[in-house]
């Protein structure tokens, strides 16, 4: 019963974070707390990181041509007098940032057990991971515009959102398995022995 209500615990605990944090991240001025005069720096930063992802991304795997124009991708086909055919416009603005993931990593190894140190560490480590994953869904998301324009906003909404999530809390679990519960397993074998 005791690992069953570890586990248990450690989800009610990573659910309330994402809760509390949303209410934050919605309800305040939270980018401000943080940035405070290079907010807009700070954006415009992870933004063109975002970007340039993307455009190495879809140059890679989409199959078509686009132009970049400031932080878009316009996606062309050539038509039959030579002349470029745009199908659709990929831009990429600050909420494709990644920051409030980055943030909500924050919180989540905030609370998180272990020393400080440690979970800054971790945090640091995540900040990379966190930023290719929404690069792979911005380029994801990317060729459904492209290719199956009707679908992307559906698929934008209710697979491209929680995509994050997905992320964050394995980055969770890999904490707690790894650097929390890890460690007490190994303390448990070595008092039993």
């Amino acid at each position: 019963m005791e690992l069953a209500k570890g586990p248990l615990r450690d989800l009610l605990l990573f659910i309330s974070v994402t809760v509390c944090f949303h209410f934050l991240y919605w309800n305040t001025n939270m980018n401000q707390w943080l940035f405070g005069i290079y907010t807009n720096d700070v954006f415009d930063f992870f933004t063109r990181i975002a970007y340039k992802g993307t455009t190495i991304l879809s140059d890679l795997f989409i199959g078509k041509d686009f132009d970049k124009e400031g932080l878009s991708l316009n996606f062309y086909d050539i038509n039959s007098l030579g002349k470029k055919d745009y199908i659709c416009r990929m831009r990429i603005v600050e909420d494709c940032s990644g920051i409030k993931q980055i943030f909500q990593v924050l919180l989540i190894m905030m609370v998180a057990p272990n020393k400080l140190w440690k979970r800054l560490i971790y945090f640091l480590i995540s900040i990379p991971v966190v930023i290719f994953f929404n690069i792979v869904r911005i380029s994801s998301l990317t060729a459904i515009l492209v290719y199956y324009p009707n679908n992307y906003t559906f698929i934008h909404d209710w697979i491209g959102r929680p995509f994050h999530y997905v992320i964050i809390f394995f980055i969770w679990v890999i904490w707690m398995e790894f650097f929390v519960r890890g460690k007490e397993k190994i303390r448990a074998k070595k008092e039993s022995c």
